[in-house]
């Protein structure tokens, strides 16, 4: 996105200014030509003038006085009704080289100068200002790209930070930060992505809560029936065909109780994000990625895959309990922090341990948000990091 804007900034100014630059240097060779015919024309009447006085005086005139007064690029002619025309040619008047030549005619009393000249100054004058374009353009375009590239940063930034949110919200985490923008569409983007993850974090709360009512709901009854049923085989006055019924009844009883557990069991480990799975060994490395190296701070942080390392998990919830905590612990704590995970059929433990520090408060806001964090996805939270060492259990999915 970034660098398509850089271009239709950069193609915005040539399309405005090779027109202008176009239009520019026509009406500046146009002035050229303009002023050099100004010129020559000033320079042809005064010879007239010249030459006029002296053939009102009487004075000889010829071609060497007229040789005098001509410009070495160009060719004078004076005409005068008792006097045969002269003319008088510049050293580096070329007539076969001389272009688009300057002609002007001018008159003076009875005498007539023709003066024609070379354009070689004008077409010179002309490449120099075509230089002079062709350089201020290529300046410009280079302003332009920079230009273009910093304001294609600052506009596609917001955008680009709103992906990685959405990529969060994919991978299962609800913390998502919006980027700080005044764009319309930024704003309408940021809205939508909150309302969808604060949806998504209460359908899963909905399936949470539906799964351990379903439990209760079902599992109690099921479970009364199953003890009235021992309850009666255990009463030997039972003749053999009663018995038999109940033990029937009992077996299917049981096998009742195994589908509605199975069945509940199924609907706590379904995850509306599932097909966003990485393995553990690839959580580890992403963890290790963003929290690893020697930060300021001196907090060196280390994992661990010690089981499970190909099982797949939906890597967001874990992002995010795991951000909080280390975000406490490195707070908080001195020295390296070690996190070891352990991926078990249904679950993944983290085992976080760390050292703490002497002056280490005893409220501790990232530990309680990592707990209640924990709480909410169903997991489990047991012990301190900085003391002795936190246990997590989280589902896999």
């Amino acid at each position: 996105m970034r660098e398509r804007l850089a271009l239709a900034f950069v193609g915005l100014t040539l399309a405005i200014l090779v027109p202008a630059g176009i239009v520019r240097g026509l009406w500046l060779a146009h002035q050229v030509r303009e002023s050099e015919l100004d010129a020559l024309g000033e320079h042809a009447t005064q010879v007239a003038v010249v030459f006029d006085r002296r053939f009102d005086a009487g004075l000889p005139v010829s071609s060497l006085q007229l040789q005098d007064l001509t410009d070495t690029d160009a060719r004078l002619t004076v005409r005068h009704p008792n006097s045969p025309d002269l003319t008088a040619t510049g050293d580096r008047f070329r007539a076969e080289a001389t272009g688009r030549p300057l002609e002007v005619t001018r008159t003076v009393g009875e005498t007539t100068v023709a003066a024609v000249k070379s354009d070689a100054r004008v077409r010179a004058s002309a490449r120099d200002l075509l230089t002079s374009l062709l350089v201020i353009l290529f300046v410009a375009v280079i302003l332009a790209i920079l230009l273009g590239l910093a304001l294609a940063r600052r506009l596609s930034e917001p955008f680009a930070a709103l992906a990685r949110s959405a990529a969060a919200l994919g991978r299962g985490r609800f913390d998502i930060e919006l980027p700080d923008s005044r764009i319309p569409e930024v704003v309408a983007l940021g809205a939508a992505l909150t309302t969808s993850a604060q949806n998504i974090e209460h359908e899963l709360q909905r399936n949470r809560e539906y799964a351990q009512l379903a439990s209760h709901a079902l599992r109690t009854p099921i479970t009364a029936l199953r003890l009235e049923l021992d309850e009666l085989l255990l009463d030997r006055t039972l003749d053999e065909e009663t018995r038999l019924s109940l033990t029937r009844c009992l077996a299917g009883v049981m096998r009742l109780q195994d589908t509605i557990a199975e069945l509940v069991e199924t609907g706590r480990g379904r995850s509306l994000l599932g097909r966003t799975t990485i393995t553990v060994r690839e959580l580890a490395d992403a963890v290790t990625r963003r929290w690893g190296g020697q930060p300021p701070d001196g907090c060196e942080v280390r994992t661990r895959v010690e089981a499970g390392g190909e099982l797949a998990v939906t890597p967001g919830p874990f992002e995010q309990v795991l951000d909080s905590v280390l975000a406490d612990v490195c707070a908080h704590g001195a020295g390296s922090v070690t996190v070891r995970l352990e991926a078990e059929e249904s679950h993944l433990r983290l085992h976080v341990t760390g050292r703490p520090r002497e002056d280490a408060p005893v409220e501790r806001p990232d530990a309680a948000a990592a707990a209640a964090i924990t709480r909410f996805l169903g997991g489990t939270w047991d012990g301190d990091a900085l003391a002795g060492g936190l246990d997590i259990l989280l589902p896999r999915h």
